[in-house]
């Protein structure tokens, strides 16, 4: 290659790195890898694939796609409808048993690759097939291992900085970003459902719920078993949330015992029952050393005309009441408005001057 052409090259690659670590949203960066990708490579088409385990089975959803040349994906996890077992995919399967390494494969016929994703070591959890109509050159080869290293380790990165160390859910930080996210989507649900207010806790299909979690008690173990039982109640309750809700459900820790979930795209029926089956799940699973462990849960829909705060003290409204009428039990705030136990909370969002 002359000096002219590598330093064009080059110049590209660079590009490329920049507006790769510019992003802090994974979908936008996800979007961000398979453009520069495509661009670099000359890709004829290019998917991204996240892999999932299920009581130790793999299953694979589509995250991100090419079609007519502009990238697309899933503002959020896929949903479970859009999973299937990776016997369905044939080319992931024969890369999966050829070992799985952390380099491009040549899958089959000489225009399909694959492009694993894996962190800390483990199975991948996403993979990228690509199409082009010639093969990939060892120069390419090395532009695009170096273009996914790079997306792998900054991958990496940004799941540590979102995520909580101890349960591996989402951290408090993120939450604000995930909220802030809800808050323009419940805008085009409402005009499309004609929901009208809180209040009701009406029946409708695609909106949005933030559902806060407490532990019963959890002081008293703190003090009665320690720390360490302590933290292993708060992991297990973790695992317990991966199970009980969807991917496209948001889970955090939002802090000492609390957690929160965001149920997207569920009507009220649907949101109560999933967090009921939380809520038995918990209290019918044997804890080590403790035993039987609660939680009390308060919940509300996000809606356009809301803030943060709003939403949060909403929720936090309907959990202190559950925790104040005997615990262990899951709670609407639009509900007991309706039914007259709680009075309609007064948010002041003018500025005052002092």
């Amino acid at each position: 290659m002359s000096k002219s052409g590598f330093s064009e090259s080059g110049s590209i690659v660079v590009r490329c790195l920049d507006d790769i670590t510019r992003h802090r949203d994974i979908s936008l960066l996800n979007v961000s890898v398979m453009s520069s990708l495509t661009d670099l490579l000359g890709l004829e088409h290019i998917n991204l694939y996240d892999i999932f385990e299920r009581n130790s089975k793999l299953f694979v959803a589509l995250s991100a796609w090419d079609e007519n040349g502009k990238i697309l994906y899933f503002e959020d996890l896929p949903a479970e409808e859009q999973m299937e077992g990776i016997e369905h995919h044939p080319d992931i399967v024969r890369y999966l048993e050829h070992g799985g390494s952390d380099a491009i494969a040549e899958l089959g016929s000489s225009d399909v690759f694959c492009v694993p994703v894996a962190l800390d070591g483990h199975g991948p959890i996403a993979i990228f097939l690509m199409q082009r109509k010639t093969p990939l050159s060892a120069n390419e080869l090395d532009i695009a291992n170096g273009i996914v290293g790079v997306y792998r380790n900054y991958l990496s990165l940004l799941k540590d900085s979102q995520h909580d160390t101890l349960t591996g859910l989402l951290n408090r930080k993120t939450f604000d970003h995930g909220l802030a996210g809800l808050l323009p989507d419940a805008a085009k649900q409402e005009v499309r459902t004609h929901f009208v207010g809180n209040a009701r806790c009406a029946i409708q299909a695609d909106t949005h719920w933030f559902a806060i979690i407490d532990i019963d008690h959890f002081k008293r173990i703190n003090d009665q078993y320690g720390h360490i039982f302590g933290d292993e109640v708060l992991i297990l309750l973790a695992n317990l949330m991966r199970r009980s809700f969807r991917n496209r459900d948001r889970l955090y820790r939002f802090g000492g015992e609390e957690f929160v979930v965001l149920i997207r795209n569920v009507d009220f029926n649907n949101a109560f029952h999933k967090l009921e089956v939380f809520r038995n799940a918990v209290a019918n699973h044997k804890f080590p050393q403790i035993g039987q462990v609660t939680v009390t849960i308060g919940f509300a829909q996000v809606q356009s005309s809301d803030t943060p705060e709003m939403v949060v003290g909403n929720a936090d409204e309907a959990l202190y009441y559950g925790k104040a009428h005997g615990r262990n039990q899951v709670n609407c705030y639009g509900t007991l408005i309706e039914n007259g136990l709680l009075a309609p909370k007064k948010y002041h969002t003018e500025a005052e001057f002092f």
